[in-house]
């Protein structure tokens, strides 16, 4: 062997045992995530919008999860959103979006804690009838199992 080539055998032996420890013994197990919340199910509550006008209502959601991916059908009554909820769950939190027909906006944040899963809805727009203009505001939901 060269002298070069010893060389290059220690610089490589030095960043192996830098890179790599000692032994076995020496090695730490990877970090895991935060367990994931489960949401599947039908969740009963109420709906407050941010409309001084409209009064606070009963409604009930049933939500679908596959993994992180949270999704259910948005119904409340003639003053809140109706559409279809699609969120992500990341540890005990979601986000996402409520999408209506024709609308923009209905951003979704999500809060699960024990057995209560509470809301926070954005306002929802028509851009091309309103221009910009809010078409129906958000509000919050209290929900439990």
């Amino acid at each position: 062997m060269t002298g070069k080539a010893k060389g290059l055998m220690g610089v490589l032996a030095l960043l192996g045992a830098a890179y790599c420890g000692k032994d076995s013994n020496t090695m730490t197990a990877p970090v895991s995530a935060a367990p994931m919340a489960s949401v599947a199910g039908t969740w009963s509550g109420s709906f407050a919008s941010n409309d001084p006008r409209c009064p606070a209502g009963p409604m009930t959601i049933t939500l679908v999860q596959h993994g992180a991916q949270v999704t259910g059908s948005w119904v409340t009554g003639s003053c809140g959103p109706h559409g279809f909820l699609k969120t992500t769950l990341s540890g005990d939190a979601l986000t996402g979006n409520i999408e209506m027909v024709g609308c923009t906006g209905g951003g979704v944040t999500g809060q699960i804690s024990g057995n209560t899963l509470s809301f926070s809805i954005g306002d929802f727009y028509k851009p091309l009838v309103t221009e910009n203009q809010v078409l129906m505001e958000g509000g919050s939901a209290t929900l439990s199992r």
